[in-house]
């Protein structure tokens, strides 16, 4: 990512900041080695080698600001001396109070999180972004965005509880591929997500991802990794196999992968005796 950042823009993404005097180190120089890390982590999650540009741009560049910034507070006014670490002078100013600093760091946290759902949402519209890896690495699930994850977090950050969540979906969606509804077959949906053709897609989708999220609310506190229980998912996905019937084309994409396994053979009794007919 080009970012084009310098002290001037910076401050004024953050308000409220008293300006150097001459002399002294600018934010920008402060927060330097917190923005190069920033920068990263939303190449990392998010942009991979795309440039952004327009709106995704200022997303990604207040998500870097912000993150920056909050990660920097604890230590921003702290300096390593020849005799230790030392607090610097305030110059007069009542410093601001512990609880104060920490709903400013929760604010800022906030922003991040919020920037972030949406930046995903747009990056999913661009198209030279739908080709990328990371497009891919969110698509693997029926949980792309990150629209879902406030309902399940407690005191991870925002990735942390996505990370959690996607593992679980993987280990449900690899027994729902394997058994029921085919990986191909999954693929093709995930694949259309925001590009729904009018042939059900949508309300087919929309239901295993209804499906998903039940399980994953059932296992999201499971102390370690486990399958998933057949017998759950087969009551999950029973409602999504029988509503194939009303949307003809899927219905054909879907026997053609997984049809033999779901046909009963007519009995054939091949014991001879008493009871052969």
């Amino acid at each position: 990512m080009n970012l084009t950042l310098d002290n001037n823009r910076l401050r004024s993404l953050i308000p409220n900041v008293i300006h150097e005097v001459e002399g002294e180190t600018s934010l920008f120089d402060k927060l330097q080695p917190w923005i190069s890390f920033a920068r990263f982590w939303v190449e990392r999650y998010f942009l991979g080698d795309l440039q952004p540009e327009g709106h995704i741009y200022e997303l990604a560049e207040k998500i870097i600001v912000n993150k920056a910034f909050a990660e920097a507070i604890p230590s921003i006014d702290v300096t390593l001396s020849p005799a230790g670490f030392a607090v610097i002078n305030t110059d007069g100013r009542a410093p601001a109070s512990k609880e104060r600093i920490e709903r400013l760091i929760a604010s800022l946290n906030s922003f991040v999180d919020e920037s972030a759902t949406a930046l995903l949402e747009e990056l999913h519209r661009n198209h030279e972004w739908s080709l990328s890896e990371n497009r891919r690495w969110f698509c693997a699930t029926f949980i792309p965005t990150f629209c879902d994850v406030p309902k399940f977090r407690r005191e991870q950050d925002l990735i942390g509880t996505y990370l959690n969540m996607r593992d679980i979906a993987l280990a449900f969606e690899q027994t729902l591929a394997d058994r029921y509804l085919g990986h191909g077959f999954l693929s093709s949906l995930r694949s259309s997500y925001h590009v729904f053709k009018d042939n059900g897609t949508a309300e087919i989708y929309e239901m295993i991802h209804a499906a998903e999220l039940r399980y994953i609310t059932y296992h999201i506190r499971d102390s370690k990794a486990k399958c998933p229980d057949e017998h759950e998912v087969w009551h999950m996905v029973q409602p999504i196999i029988a509503k194939l019937s009303c949307w003809p084309e899927l219905k054909d994409t879907w026997e053609a992968e997984m049809g033999d396994k779901f046909k009963a053979q007519p009995f054939k009794n091949t014991v001879k005796g008493g009871f052969y007919f």
